[in-house]
């Protein structure tokens, strides 16, 4: 059996199919509330031109399915909010992830966390991902209502600034 094929089903074509260099994972839980996540609305609200250069995945948890097989050189960007004091940003390389003492908790993927969904899909690909999580800390998500503006802007403005640095 292939490596790749040892994690059965179902990631949607949407989360595995790729269509640049630079993917951004945008992570929260629309799905149980009127309005999107911090990292969503930031993701989102890129600039166009980076748009144009990159494939924005919106998602819930993450899953190393989605990881799995994206092609090599690929640079992943995964973001999403963490528990902590408000408003401060967190940004890890992949390569920092593993082997961490303490795990990577992302408020929108509670079952495994964030180093652990990395580690697997290293494992069932040929060479390990190049990336970063950034994400940003806060006290309470409520998705009930609308994201807090100046977290929504720090964390865009976070994730653009990974972007512009992978340019040449």
């Amino acid at each position: 059996m292939d490596r790749l094929d040892q994690l059965p089903g179902g990631a949607p074509e949407s989360l595995t199919q790729q269509r640049a260099d630079v993917v951004v994972f945008a992570c929260g839980d629309p799905a149980h509330a009127d309005h999107d996540s911090i990292a969503i609305t930031a993701c989102k609200g890129l600039p166009a031109d980076v748009l144009a250069r990159i494939d924005l995945k919106i998602t819930g948890p993450m899953r190393p399915e989605y990881l799995r097989d994206l092609s090599a050189g690929t640079f992943v960007i995964v973001a999403d909010t963490v528990p902590g004091a408000s408003a401060e940003m967190v940004e890890v390389p992949f390569i920092e992830l593993v082997g961490r003492e303490a795990p990577l908790m992302a408020s929108s993927t509670p079952d495994q966390p964030l180093d652990e969904v990395v580690a697997v899909a290293d494992l069932l690909r040929e060479e390990p991902l190049r990336g970063r999580f950034v994400g940003l800390s806060a006290v309470a998500i409520d998705l009930r209502h609308e994201a807090d503006e100046a977290e929504v802007k720090r964390l865009r403005e976070a994730v653009v600034a990974v972007i512009a640095a992978l340019e040449p």
